[in-house]
């Protein structure tokens, strides 16, 4: 059974004056780290003479930018706050070669950043979940999915047929001309997950 990381619970939560004093520290110790100067301020492209980077990097991104959208109040949960840190990792590795000094400093910066991040906020580090994606469906959700497909009207069961043609093939067996049989034993969470997505905006059409 292969893995996957969660994001941890406290990206939706909603950043406080207490989290952004916490944060403060966090950058005031980022700056005094030799590895983080090429990333204290926005890439001056022109002065270094990157003259492609703007086509390559589209979203630029800086510790000193995220600062200042941190004490201007442009973030309102930790997701948004987080995603630009990432981004600005992820920009460097993009533009530069994965052996360049460049990276490396990136990549240290990354790992004391999620350190220094998992100290202060509880429930800071992902979690790893078993991914069952790929695994058949449990005789309960099999019956459980075979009880919804029953109720379904024929233009919904024909939208599950071709959702399951797509993600499956071997799920759908023709048995004339004129009908088609849903193969449950066949299927996986992966499909369900499908299916499940298409009931759910039926039911927010029907309501």
């Amino acid at each position: 059974m292969s893995s996957k990381l969660i994001k941890p619970a406290f990206y939706k939560k909603e950043i406080t004056d207490e989290d952004i004093k916490k944060l403060e520290e966090i950058f005031s110790k980022m700056e005094k780290d030799k590895n983080a100067i090429g990333f204290l301020e926005p890439v001056n492209y022109k002065a270094l003479e990157l003259y492609d980077y703007p086509s390559v990097v589209k979203n630029p991104m800086d510790l000193g930018t995220c600062k200042n959208k941190l004490l201007n109040g442009e973030y309102k949960i930790f997701q948004e706050f987080m995603d630009d840190i990432n981004l600005i990792w992820d920009n460097c590795r993009l533009y530069n070669m994965s052996e360049s000094d460049i990276v490396k400093c990136c990549n240290n910066c990354e790992k004391k950043m999620r350190q220094l991040i998992e100290k202060q906020f509880k429930n800071a580090k992902p979690k790893v979940v078993a991914d069952k994606s790929n695994e058949k469906l449990t005789t309960e959700d099999k019956t459980k999915l075979v009880d919804k497909i029953r109720i379904l009207s024929n233009e919904d069961l024909t939208q599950i047929v071709k959702i399951i043609l797509k993600a499956c093939p071997d799920g759908i067996e023709d048995i004339d001309n004129d009908k088609l049989q849903i193969k449950v034993d066949f299927l996986t969470y992966k499909e369900l997950e499908l299916i499940n997505d298409y009931l759910k905006k039926v039911e927010n059409k029907e309501g």
